[in-house]
């Protein structure tokens, strides 16, 4: 009785954790569907955070960002918005993106990666 009790509550917690709110946040970031033309995402730490935001169906076109010239960055505090039309390979259709973030430390000779995520976003 108690087995199958248990087993009710984690299948119960694991279905509301893999929701797909229209905001998500992770790593200090938040994202949110912005005018339905834009997603503006909100960097909450002090540290910048470098990313790239793909199309979730057109992955073959994702690279990693290995320093801060890569990619965009979001500084800290701060908010961007990003129109639909800047997600890599969007289409009008699209209704996800994911957001892959980064964040480095410099080391003698160049960077290191000292945290790196990814955000699923609803558009």
């Amino acid at each position: 009785m108690i087995k199958r009790l248990v087993l009710t509550v984690a299948a119960v917690l694991l279905a509301a954790c893999a929701g797909d709110p229209a905001g998500s946040t992770h790593g200090g970031l938040r994202a949110e569907p912005a005018d339905g033309t834009a997603v503006a995402i909100t960097n909450t730490g002090d540290q910048p955070v470098y990313y790239r935001i793909v199309n979730p169906q057109a992955l073959a076109s994702w690279m990693p960002c290995t320093s801060p010239a890569d990619c965009p960055e979001i500084g800290g505090r701060q908010t961007v918005r990003i129109p639909h039309a800047a997600i890599e390979l969007h289409q009008p259709d699209s209704q996800r993106a994911e957001l892959y973030w980064w964040k480095f430390a410099r080391i003698e000779g160049g960077y290191v990666t000292v945290d790196e995520g990814r955000l699923r976003i609803r558009l």
